[in-house]
């Protein structure tokens, strides 16, 4: 039997929720898109846990595939970044 990690089901929830996110949200002109810095904010943000929930821009892209790919991206970086600085500091 394959036993799963914890973050394997996570990630493959977020793997679907992406893909229905492109398919259904393009948006190939970029329409209304808060840019890079927002996405960098509200990646940082969530990767501290913090609520984004309300806010204006993120409601933009969870309906938006470019802003909501590049967000992913953005707080998977912030999220490593995390890590390694724990790991610095343990040594």
């Amino acid at each position: 039997m394959n036993q799963e990690t914890p973050q394997e089901p996570w990630e493959r929830l977020q793997r679907e929720y992406q893909k229905g996110v492109q398919d259904s949200y393009p948006n190939p002109e970029r329409r209304a898109c808060p840019g890079t810095e927002i996405l960098e904010d509200l990646a940082a943000r969530s990767a501290k846990f913090e609520d984004i929930e309300e806010d204006q821009h993120w409601k933009h892209v969870i309906h938006c595939a470019p802003c909501y790919g590049e967000y992913i991206e953005l707080r998977e970086a912030c999220r490593l970044g995390k890590e390694a600085k724990a790991q610095r500091q343990v040594r």
